[in-house]
């Protein structure tokens, strides 16, 4: 389970977003919640803001208090608080790193509002570079005065690719579930095999309409098998779980299509994975990211085997190796 949630802010409303969100979940894990403003200075006429410096940073600092006072007079969970100067990224990351947090709060907009994506900046940077899971969340355009509510995420689905690397996201989309009390969908999108022209033995991948349909079915009675023992896995550990095979050219438009149509309402995947289909930055994570309106958790690969702990017990299924670090 988690042990500590970081909230990166910047006083802007939208940001703000993230606190009411990591709250509710740090209650029902019992976690802690850090949050970090970075300074930055800034320039009048050519001149730095060091005589002001002070004042500004007892702003900020008096403005994290309050939010902080703010989570543990209402939710009761034990809230620090940081305003170091220096890079944004750089600060968060590190930051979440001193603190030993084990997920990242954050909303995908900062101060430009809803007219201009955070995402491609600091969220985008910070999704790169955290060693730890990542929850992006999607901003809601409110009333001054309005509060957002932060219902229960019900629906967690969990996106694989079949490798090593993107199981990592297996651990903390399971400790999010446990703590949410989601039931989980485990989903494996297969994509065709295109066909081999038999004559040059060149592959005809300009052609995705002639698909070479036994060996994409070989690759979907795979997937199926693989995806029966990590479902298996997550069972044993209290679940309610299924699992999905599709074939589909487009994985993101897959993942979003089925997170529509089947009531989801967190989207977790790796950044990255394998081959052709692999989760990186500027393809199927990225897509998912940028085209879903739903919340996405996200995990940066360490290696083959996950290094972040979170679950309060381990995995009794041999057969999945991600599934032992739960």
């Amino acid at each position: 389970m988690f042990r500590k949630l970081l909230v990166p802010l910047d006083r802007s409303p939208l940001a703000e977003q993230a606190v009411g969100q990591a709250a509710a979940i740090a209650k029902r894990a019992n976690a802690g919640i850090d949050l970090v403003l970075v300074h930055q200075p800034t320039a009048i006429d050519g001149l730095s803001d060091d005589q002001w410096y002070g004042e500004q940073w007892k702003d900020e600092v008096k403005y994290l208090e309050s939010i902080a006072q703010e989570i543990e007079t209402g939710s009761n969970i034990v809230a620090t608080f940081s305003a170091p100067e220096g890079d944004v990224i750089k600060e968060i990351c590190e930051r979440a790193v001193e603190v030993d947090a084990d997920l990242i709060v954050i909303t995908s907009h900062g101060r430009t509002g809803l007219s201009r994506a955070w995402l491609g900046s600091i969220a985008d940077g910070v999704m790169r570079h955290a060693k730890m899971p990542v929850l992006m969340l999607r901003p809601v355009e409110v009333k001054t005065g309005e509060h957002v509510s932060h219902g229960m995420f019900k629906h967690v689905l969990i996106t694989l690719d079949g490798s090593s690397l993107s199981e990592e996201i297996l651990s903390p989309a399971l400790a999010l579930a446990k703590a949410e009390g989601a039931r989980v969908t485990l989903l494996r999108v297969v994509q065709p095999v295109p066909m081999v022209l038999p004559d040059s033995g060149i592959i005809a991948s300009y052609s995705p309409s002639i698909p070479d349909t036994a060996a994409t079915q070989t690759l979907v009675d795979e997937a199926k098998a693989q995806l029966t023992i990590t479902a298996k896995g997550v069972s044993a550990q209290g679940f309610e779980v299924d699992a999905h095979v599709m074939v589909s050219s487009h994985v993101a438009n897959a993942i979003i299509d089925f997170s529509v149509t089947h009531g989801v309402d967190l989207v977790a995947l790796s950044t990255h994975g394998r081959g052709a289909s692999r989760f990186v930055m500027g393809s199927v994570a990225d897509k998912v990211i940028r085209a879903s309106e739903l919340p996405v958790l996200l995990q940066r690969p360490v290696g083959v085997r996950n290094v972040v702990r979170l679950a309060a017990d381990p995995m009794s299924v041999a057969e999945s190796p991600a599934l032992a670090h739960v």
